[in-house]
């Protein structure tokens, strides 16, 4: 059975159809600021990119996290972002802009790390 919000007396300002699309104008802000803040980190990744996880997978065992209330901990994309426009990246760009080639460097790059911090 499918339930239903009780109607409610709007008594703010304004009109009630601008209260009642105000959410939406809100999300609308929230999404943009969101596509702001991807070109500004270059840590973001695609999730259905099997070699972004990859790269995520190596984070966490560089143990490059940050804590989360709803995930524990996961990878700290700022960080990553700080090292990919470092001098020690062998590719400098933002990862969604990068080619599968680019990726597979930075990848092994991240192997070597791994490899130098736990030897």
């Amino acid at each position: 059975m499918k339930t239903v919000n009780a109607p409610y007396l709007y008594t703010g300002e304004g009109s009630a159809i601008d209260n009642y699309n105000r959410p939406k104008s809100q999300l609308k802000n929230i999404v943009q600021a969101s596509r702001n803040s991807s070109k500004n980190n270059w840590g973001f990744f695609d999730k259905k990119n099997k070699q972004h996880r990859t790269i995520l997978s190596q984070l966490r065992t560089l143990q490059w996290v940050v804590k989360n209330e709803k995930w524990g901990e996961v990878p700290d994309l700022n960080r990553f972002g700080e090292f990919l426009k470092s001098d020690k990246s062998p590719v400098r760009k933002p990862l969604k802009d990068m080619t599968p080639e680019e990726v597979s460097k930075i990848i092994s790059c991240l192997d070597s790390i791994t490899i130098k911090n736990f030897k």
